[in-house]
């Protein structure tokens, strides 16, 4: 069987991990651009030492990933591949999509493609249209979260669906591992609230600030990570009378987030749905879980499915509730471990890199075999 797998997301070798759990059997070719670009940061693509990896100049590679596309160059590639298959891990308004689907009738090969997206968004012209032509020609479509696929179909999509994260995780490296030296070496010494991501609003960073402002007793904040906010939360922190107790890292490693995580107590994301954007999985959420360590969630978007009832959940946007619940995890050690060991528990049942590999190679399968069937 072979596979070629287009997307942004794979240009990083850390995102390659799940595809180690394919069986011998499928020989996949991986198409990125030949760098992505994020809000704090741009990525030289990192070419893959276990697959063929082909790095394309690509035109919108920024946050509106759905957008980007490969001129002139794309075609004449997939003709000599021939694939039996294509995945387009991109959004269904997505152009890489659209030249795909585009060439078709040629490949004599299903497409597939993937998708995030859990808001009902309205495309301005001509996204629109390229919109609806994808999801009326795309052979089927792997959603991230059961809402996303909600979505799809809410949207005319009428092909299979798979419901599969995109990314998991190693539980050999995200794993319960109590990190001592990390906490003396940052002054940490009571029960410590933690929070890893973007410092922007829709992250519910300023109801964090307040549900902080109200707890008594002792405690500690570790937070890691940049974004526009950073600079006045800190500040207002300091007003607030709380900055001896907050401590800030900026950005680290992904290596390095295992090592922090295990300096943690409890791990909270607390976003906010916008008009253009809620939580679309909170891949922070299962690397703490891995850990065992609690986390406590708003319910914005698909928080509470991925925690399921392995963690906490609040009202988004309610700083009384999320202090609630870090007091029920401060003060009793019995739910805070409890909580720790579900949370392993549903990863290794669910998010691993394993398991999202194999699922998604069981798709691909379903997919060739519907289509083999339907040509007899």
């Amino acid at each position: 069987m072979q596979v070629v797998v287009i997307g942004r997301t794979y240009a990083l070798e850390i995102n390659r991990a799940k595809w180690d759990y394919l069986p011998d059997e499928v020989n996949l070719i991986l198409v990125t651009p030949t760098e992505i670009r994020h809000t704090l940061k741009t990525y030289p693509a990192e070419p893959s030492v276990r697959w063929p990896h082909f790095c394309l100049k690509a035109w919108g590679t920024g946050r509106l990933s759905g957008f980007a596309f490969y001129p002139w160059i794309l075609w004449p590639l997939l003709l000599s591949l021939k694939p039996n298959l294509i995945q387009v891990d991109e959004e269904p308004p997505s152009l890489a999509l659209l030249e795909v689907l585009l060439l078709k009738p040629w490949l004599r090969c299903p497409v597939l493609f993937f998708s995030w997206e859990n808001l009902p968004i309205r495309y301005r012209w001509p996204f629109s249209a390229v919109r609806r032509f994808n999801l009326n020609r795309a052979d089927g479509a792997i959603a991230g979260t059961q809402e996303a696929s909600q979505r799809l179909r809410e949207a005319g999509f009428s092909g299979p669906i798979a419901v599969i994260p995109q990314l998991g995780i190693d539980p050999k490296r995200f794993y319960p591992s109590r990190n001592e030296s990390l906490r003396q070496k940052l002054g940490l010494h009571a029960f410590t609230i933690g929070y890893i991501g973007r410092f922007v609003p829709e992250k519910g960073l300023w109801v964090l600030l307040d549900a902080l402002s109200s707890l008594q007793g002792d405690w500690q904040c570790l937070l890691v990570g940049e974004g526009p906010i950073r600079e006045e939360w800190l500040r207002q922190a300091q007003q607030r009378g709380l900055r001896e107790r907050v401590f800030w890292m900026p950005t680290v490693s992904h290596a390095e987030v295992p090592d922090y995580i295990n300096a943690m107590d409890a791990l909270v994301l607390p976003s906010l749905t916008t008009p253009r954007w809620k939580e679309q999985f909170g891949h922070v959420l299962i690397e703490a879980m891995a850990c065992g360590v609690p986390v406590i969630g708003s319910n914005s978007g698909a928080i509470p499915e991925v925690i399921g009832d392995a963690g906490l959940i609040v009202p988004e946007g309610d700083p009384r509730a999320l202090a609630q619940a870090i007091d029920s995890l401060r003060f009793s050690s019995a739910q805070k471990a409890i909580l720790g060991q579900k949370g392993r528990a549903r990863v290794l049942a669910l998010y691993t890199n394993e398991q999202i590999g194999r699922q998604t190679f069981r798709f691909w399968q379903e997919v060739l075999d519907a289509r083999t069937s339907f040509c007899r």
